[in-house]
């Protein structure tokens, strides 16, 4: 051991420091030069895994339909009532004006749409709404309200409310929509419809992202400063707040900048880089600082001091980053590229950390005077009187604290059996949310801005979808998603041909519905492109052999939908023939419900890989089962009780919360690793496993105390996050961690009593 503590002293002269500052110094200075090309990113269609046959079907399916998700819904409201002259006039030079716009399909609006009416002397178009009449205008009103087919995509049913449908090109970069989205509330300002309400991609994307900067900014400054307050608490100087902090900003420079380089956009999960990254690479900074600053207390000179650190606490840190990279890097095992490149960026994070302990923290202790370091005051601190305290209190009451967490398990796990899996499309916003509002506005005027598709094959290939029989089988599914299932503004083949026989047959309301003879279908549909056009190829194939059903509905959670979703299933399979028609659902949020479900299966088994590699490591490291189940122990039982508290106040599983588990994991390994490496080093000196116990626990409990507080100060901080998603991940990791601290203090030392041999060698 006296060998490698020279050879480290070797190493550590003031010329060796500066060579290494001015290496990574020019390092950083490439890495913050690419921070300029740094980009921004939100795009849901990222969170669909690559392997999945659901994804590949969409995709086939948007090949030939196009995309659900690029509308823009612009929504207007009088409390007099729309259909006014004048308020429809503005609403007619919006859609011209948007009309106009180079990023733009497709406008629908009721004052530029007409409907066919087909007579012996030929084919009249009758506008829907004839607004610059008011007799014209009287008649059309009362021609739309008895036709639901007009009225419900468009209209609400007190008249007071109306819809602008926009369908912009489809895959639009970011910087694309952002045009867009501003070209729009140009045309609205222009028109005099500011108030209108917009809802659809280009404008979630656009607020997502802002507040996905603002909350970055403020989170990464906050934590800083939280951070730094107990860093003075803790060291109680400036050179110990202000080394650390400089160590791990340094690897965050690194880290963002190396995903910058390699043109990584930082999205809703990688945007929590920086701040999880400062709380988590603090640890080891702190325990390395720590027990540096312990031997210069012990009047061990300052190379010394440096060299008999870092071999006392170099493997378990390495250890540390290690377990920490795994607990992150399992997430790497998802299907889903955001969730794999979070997993793995913070992994690499965690080992650049590392690396920056091991050769900026050693330039900077060679070259900063010690004193700078050491507290301006004496004094004790709070924990140097009650560690002793504390630890009697926990040997006296080991078995009792062994039956109570014992309690805890039990209960955190049938809790964790009442955890359901559920997911909303934008429940990350909350409800004062003005994007929520809106969103919250639609549903409760149209029915829902949640797109429904439902994929038509026609499975016998002596017919195509225009057949009556098949029409019909259409019908059915059609009726059961209206009433049952609750979807609203629904076009299908069954409404395009109830509406050919409306045209057929003066546009007499009472035939807007399917024709009675077959021969009567075969003619209609022979002339449906003609009428359709565009229109008709965004629901029926240029072959007649697939189709679309489309509609929108209310979100009301990926739980009641999978339940909807079987009920659906049970239906199609017991009043259609799959012989000869087959229908599967599928689109957008569909896509979003069906991952949400695989991927907290896969996050799941993700944390078992990390909890086995954890396992395997520990073996390595102490070759003793005993102290296996001691460093997992006091870990894992945290795990319980958060997934018990999950199932008991009724906070469901997904994508933000599943991946709790894996974080809070790795995390929490690290104080754990540093108490039993301790404990390891005292017993191998030949202490008692009781005297070795108590030195380990008043020695590193100080630096572990300190650890978890900035971790959980850290954390807390994501709690008021406006993203549900991130606020459930702060709230949730400080619980597992908090709840994992008391472990560490009261768990682990009544189960190395419980579990080692009143005599040991600490191998």
């Amino acid at each position: 051991m006296e060998a490698r503590i020279q050879r480290l002293e070797r190493l550590l002269t003031p010329r060796n420091a500066r060579i290494t500052l001015m290496v990574l110094g020019v390092v950083s200075v490439l890495f913050a030069i690419a921070l300029r090309n740094v980009r921004l990113d939100y795009d849901f269609e990222k969170f669909f895994p690559n392997d999945d046959p659901e994804r590949d079907r969409y995709m086939a399916f948007r090949e030939r339909f196009g995309y659900d998700n690029d509308f823009l819904m612009i929504g207007i409201e009088r409390a007099e009532g729309v259909l006014d002259p004048a308020l429809l006039t503005q609403v007619d030079s919006l859609a011209g004006h948007l009309e106009r716009l180079p990023l733009v399909q497709l406008v629908l609006t009721p004052t530029r749409l007409s409907e066919p009416i087909i007579t012996p002397v030929g084919v009249f178009e009758v506008p829907w709404l004839r607004y610059t009449n008011d007799t014209l205008l009287a008649l059309d009103s009362a021609r739309i309200w008895n036709d639901p087919g007009v009225r419900e995509p468009f209209f609400t049913d007190d008249g007071r409310a109306m819809l602008v449908v926009m369908n912009a090109q489809p895959g639009l970069s970011k910087a694309r929509c952002d045009t867009l989205l501003a070209d729009v509330r140009a045309a609205l300002a222009a028109t005099g419809l500011e108030d209108a309400r917009l809802v659809g991609r280009i404008v979630g994307q656009d607020h997502y992202i802002h507040t996905m900067v603002r909350e970055t900014v403020l989170f990464l400054t906050a934590a800083i400063l939280l951070l730094a307050v107990f860093l003075w608490i803790g060291f109680r100087s400036v050179g110990g707040v202000v080394v650390p902090i400089a160590v791990v900003g340094l690897a965050i420079l690194w880290q963002v900048g190396f995903m910058t380089a390699l043109g990584k956009p930082l999205g809703i999960l990688t945007m929590l880089l920086p701040t999880i990254l400062f709380v988590v690479g603090m640890s080891d900074v702190v325990h390395i600082l720590e027990c540096f600053l312990e031997e210069i207390r012990n009047g061990v000179p300052r190379t010394r001091a440096i060299a008999v650190t870092y071999h006392e606490v170099g493997l378990p840190t390495f250890l540390t980053a290690v377990t920490s990279g795994i607990g992150f890097a399992t997430l790497g095992t998802a299907s889903i590229p955001p969730l794999q490149e979070f997993g793995l960026y913070t992994a690499l994070g965690v080992l650049l950390t590392f690396i920056l302990a091991f050769t900026l923290l050693p330039a900077l202790l060679v070259l900063i005077d010690p004193l700078k370091l050491l507290p301006n005051a004496r004094q004790a601190s709070h924990w140097d009187s009650r560690l002793p305290d504390l630890f009697r209190w926990t040997i006296r009451n080991r078995r009792a604290l062994l039956l109570g967490f014992g309690l805890i398990t039990v209960v955190g796990i049938v809790g964790a059996n009442r955890i359901r899996v559920n997911n909303f499309l934008l429940e990350d916003l909350p409800a004062n949310d003005p994007l929520k509002q809106g969103f919250t506005w639609f549903e409760d005027r149209f029915g829902g801005v949640r797109p429904f598709e439902l994929e038509i094959t026609v499975t016998d290939s002596t017919r195509t979808v225009w057949d009556l029989d098949v029409l019909q089988q259409v019908e059915l599914v059609q009726n059961y998603l209206d009433t049952a299932y609750r979807v609203d503004a629904i076009v299908s083949p069954v409404t395009l041909m109830a509406s050919l026989n409306k045209a057929y047959n003066g546009g007499d309301i009472t035939y807007r519905r399917l024709p009675d003879e077959p021969e009567e279908a075969a003619r209609m549909a022979k002339r449906a492109r003609v009428f359709g056009g565009q229109y008709i190829g965004g629901i029926v194939s240029e072959n007649g052999r697939t189709a679309r059903l489309t509609g929108r509905m209310r979100d009301e959670g990926g739980f009641v939908h999978g339940q909807r979703n079987a009920a659906l299933e049970a239906f199609i399979q017991a009043r259609t023939d799959g012989a000869v028609v087959r229908f599967q659902q599928t689109g957008m949020a569909y896509l979003i419900d069906h991952n949400n479900a695989t991927l907290s299966t896969q996050l799941m088994r993700g944390m078992g890989l990390a909890v086995a590699l954890t396992a395997l490591i520990m073996w390595w490291f102490f070759r003793n089962w005993r102290m296996v189940l001691v460093a997992l122990l006091p870990n894992l039982v945290p795990l319980l009780f958060i997934a018990g508290v999950m199932g008991f106040a009724g906070i469901d599983l997904k994508v933000s919360t599943a991946i709790i588990f894996s974080i809070s994991f790795g995390i929490a390994e690290d104080d754990t690793i540093h108490m039993l490496a301790a404990l390891r080093q005292h017993l191998r000196s030949g202490l008692t496993p009781a005297y070795a116990l108590k030195r380990t626990y008043l020695r590193t409990g100080k630096a572990v105390t300190v650890t978890s507080l900035m971790l959980l100060s850290g954390f807390v901080l994501l709690v008021f996050s406006d993203f549900a998603s991130i606020h459930y991940m702060g709230l949730l990791v400080t619980l597992t961690l908090a709840f994992a601290f008391v472990a560490e203090l009261l768990l682990l030392p009544a189960l190395v009593v419980a579990l080692l041999p009143r005599r040991s060698s600490g191998s």
